[in-house]
């Protein structure tokens, strides 16, 4: 018999979250409940930073180099400073001589130090780079400040193209670079060029994952506010993350945490973007303390597309060599990825890429190359699914290109090499262990469910009639709930009268956490969920909290909120058992009340028990009074949901248009807490990648200049772009939490691309062109329809 004590850690974490996933059981999760924060969103009665107003509040607005690439030789706001209304600017001079001019630093793989300034001085990287921070007592005054700062250039030759940024003779980002290749990283296993050697196919693909912008309805936002008594800064942001906004703002100012307070209200959209911090939020911070009236700054839709950073761009080489059976024998990967004019956290996004590439096939031998390039563009960081879209969009395209070339079905190619059931946990070559998966069943009903047969015999008959009319599948897996090194907190309290406070270090922007939060302790504790309330974003309410991202919140958010329901639970028990009678292990909680369990008759409401918990008379002796508890849970790996996606297109043969006739997903995310808000998820996710597959990209010119710079240049999806989505599960819990989930927020953007490209691609086979770039607009299919046979 093996001792607890002689297992490791994760073993460990293992065998409790295995306990505590047995007691996990409540009547009300996988329940369709109404989301709860709902009323409120769509009566606009929710506070968004905008919608707050304070006493002498001020305005900010910034002044944006107009130039990709040039060296600063003067800034002049003198003129500006007496203009009605201005009340302060700084630039780069001002504020270095109160704190370090950075957001921080990173260094390349030559060791060079990349330090971001808050505004730029001598060099501008990028358009839109923040020169200059004005604040007025209108925005109309501030904005008519801005015109009146005289800023002298020296136009520096740009870089826009990160593959020609790689060649050594290329313009540089930045003055004093020798190379703008930023990072590199190489993976390597098994015998790739015996394995190229034996294939009966090698099939090459070139692919271009288009740089996007995440267009959050909700521009980002803060007010800042300073209480000269006590020396408290209070930061009102549209953030992601709360707490780690906290830690930065306390670093970049020099402050200790308990003299700053960030509060997230109704936050509308991050989609990674709001993740980190960024010039404005410091600089009004700092204007605050200056000024001692609080100063609120609201980016414009322009400002959010030239400044707020971007997602995905990757360009992409892979080469497949397979057996004539089209059993995958080697891979190779070469990813060059746009870092922008700085690296953020996000920069490394290729390398991971590199770790997730493999998907859901066993892949005997593989050599991959990431290499990100600085360039002077808006800087490149986290973006719904970051890194694994475009692993998934990179294998899924090329496993459908393998399957035309040997003339074998693409279900088919993809169910000779999924990694069987029985192999979990399986360690990839991307050295991650992937928890649990069934690929092959998920597959199988996903081609039942959207009728794959029936619409291939529909294709045949449609193309016999000249219609242009393509079938794509992809089956994608991707990397949740990330730990353990971040985790998530929560804290519950129970009042007197036996209502629930639930206070979690998670921070919403749309995801609907309420209702699922609300489920799990309303069953737990078995009283109505109208009883439960949930507070976010505020970090004086915690110790300590994470980020929203990664579709962490419900695996590792919920777990915490979980785990403070046990605690309570335990006290609430022994209580009523002294006032009942019983034995505490004899108590459930049921319909409103703490019952005994050998004995029925014998309850008492959860109301009384609340209540008697706050009187020590009546507690049992070693139980501390006051229903409260606070909870921290890391998990030993993370979660790897995955799906198939199954679409249908047809191309119009005059216009170039597509038209989706079908769209059917069947994902797999573990356990489901709530089937409605897992829903939501899943069509806002496929929309998304709707978006980038049909209508979404970040066009630059060869100067810098951004040519999507607004909603009428960059193209969103609108309802009439939109189909009816059939959304069905499979469930394969993981052991990884509590709860058994996996994570849902960016299942169907990760999905929703490569299907639709397989289906678009498929679509064009017949005229003998090959797919390349996206978006696959209108005019990008027409053209290729011109040029039959030549590659696009």
């Amino acid at each position: 018999m093996t001792l607890l004590s002689e297992l490791t850690v994760s073993q460990q974490q293992q065998i409790l979250i295995k306990e505590q996933q047995a007691k996990a059981s409540s009547h009300l999760l996988g329940q369709p409940i109404k989301r709860k924060e709902d009323p409120r969103l769509l009566t606009g009665r929710s506070k968004y930073v905008d919608d707050l107003k304070l006493p002498s509040m001020l305005y900010a607005c910034l002044l944006r180099s107009t130039y990709a690439h040039a060296k600063i030789k003067r800034i002049d706001a003198a003129r500006a400073l007496e203009s009605d209304g201005v009340r302060l600017i700084y630039t780069s001079r001002e504020v270095s001589e109160k704190i370090k001019n950075s957001l921080g630093s990173n260094k390349t793989k030559d060791d060079v130090e990349i330090s971001r300034p808050i505004l730029c001085y001598q060099e501008a990287t990028y358009i839109g780079e923040p020169l200059a921070f004005v604040v007025a007592t209108s925005r109309t005054s501030a904005e008519d400040a801005i015109e009146l700062i005289e800023v002298e250039y020296e136009e520096l030759a740009p870089i826009v193209d990160p593959e020609l940024a790689l060649d050594e003779n290329s313009p540089k980002a930045r003055v004093g670079l020798n190379t703008n290749i930023a990072l590199v990283e190489k993976r390597e296993t098994g015998d790739v060029d015996s394995a190229f050697r034996k294939a009966a196919k090698v099939v090459k693909v070139d692919l271009i994952n288009q740089r996007v912008a995440p267009t959050p309805l909700e521009t980002r936002a803060c007010l800042a506010s300073f209480d000269q008594g006590s020396g408290t800064l209070t930061l009102w942001i549209s953030t992601q993350g709360p707490f780690q906004t906290r830690s930065e703002i306390c670093s970049v100012l020099g402050l200790p945490e308990y003299k700053v307070r960030v509060i997230a209200p109704e936050v509308g959209g991050g989609f990674g973007a709001k993740l980190s911090l960024y010039s404005e939020e410091v600089l009004a911070s700092l204007a605050a303390m200056e000024l001692g009236q609080p100063v609120k700054w609201i980016e414009t839709r322009s400002e959010n597309f030239l400044t707020m950073t971007h997602g995905r761009g990757q360009i992409q080489h892979v080469e497949v060599a397979s057996s004539d059976e089209g059993r995958i024998l080697g891979l190779k990967v070469r990813i060059i990825g746009d870092a922008g004019a700085y690296l953020t956290e996000g920069s490394s996004d290729a390398t991971f890429t590199l770790r997730m590439v493999s998907g859901c096939y066993i892949i005997p031998a593989y050599m991959g190359e990431a290499l990100i390039a600085l360039t002077n563009k808006v800087p490149h960081d986290a973006y719904r699914g970051a890194s694994r879209p475009e692993a998934s969009f990179m294998i899924e395209r090329a496993l459908d290109e393998l399957a035309r070339e040997l003339g074998l079905d693409p279900a088919e190619v993809r169910l000779r090499n999924f990694v069987p059931r029985e192999d979990f946990p399986y360690k990839t070559i991307g050295d991650l262990e992937y928890d649990s998966g069934d690929y092959s069943t998920n597959l199988k009903k996903a081609l039942e469910i959207s009728g794959y047969d029936r619409w291939k015999e529909e294709q045949r008959l449609a193309r016999k009639n000249g219609r242009i009319v393509g079938i794509g599948l992809a089956t994608y897996v991707e990397v949740c709930a990330f730990g353990p090194s971040f985790p998530e907190t929560a804290a519950i309290s129970v009042g007197m009268s036996g209502k629930v406070t639930v206070i979690s270090g998670t921070s919403p922007h749309g995801q609907g956490h309420e209702t699922p939060f609300a489920q799990i302790v309303a069953g737990e504790f078995g009283i109505p969920i109208d009883d439960v309330n949930i507070i976010f974003g505020d970090t004086t309410q915690l110790p300590w909290g994470t980020f929203t991202a990664g579709s962490r919140s419900a695996a590792l958010g919920g777990s915490a909120v979980l785990m403070c329901t046990e605690k309570i639970k335990d006290k609430l028990a022994h209580i009523a058992a002294k006032s009942l009678g019983v034995f505490a292990e004899d108590i459930e909680f049921k319909n409103g009340y703490l019952v005994s369990t050998k004995d029925p008759s014998k309850k008492v409401p959860f109301a009384n028990v609340a209540r008697d918990a706050y009187d020590p008379g009546k507690i049992p002796a070693g139980i501390e009074s006051v229903p409260f508890a606070f909870s921290s849970f890391a998990p030993p790996n993370y979660t790897f949901p995955f799906g198939t996606h199954v679409a249908v297109v047809e191309i119009d043969r005059e216009t170039g248009l597509v038209s989706v006739l079908d769209y059917t997903a069947v994902d797999d995310v573990g356990k489901v807490l709530n089937p409605l808000v897992v829903q939501g998820q899943v069509h806002g996710g496929i929309t998304q990648g709707l978006g980038q597959a049909l209508l979404e990209e970040v066009r630059y010119n060869e100067s810098g200049q951004l040519l999507s710079a607004s909603l009428l240049d960059y193209q969103i999806p609108l309802a009439s772009d939109v189909p009816n989505y059939k959304t069905f599960r499979t469930e394969t819990p993981t052991t990884s939490n509590p709860l058994g989930i996996k994570g849902v927020g960016e299942a169907g953007t990760i999905a929703a691309t490569p299907t639709l490209a397989n289906a678009v691609a498929d679509a064009l086979a017949p005229f003998g062109v090959k797919l390349k770039y996206m978006p696959f607009t209108p005019t990008y299919l027409k053209e290729l329809l011109s040029k039959e046979k030549d590659d696009a």
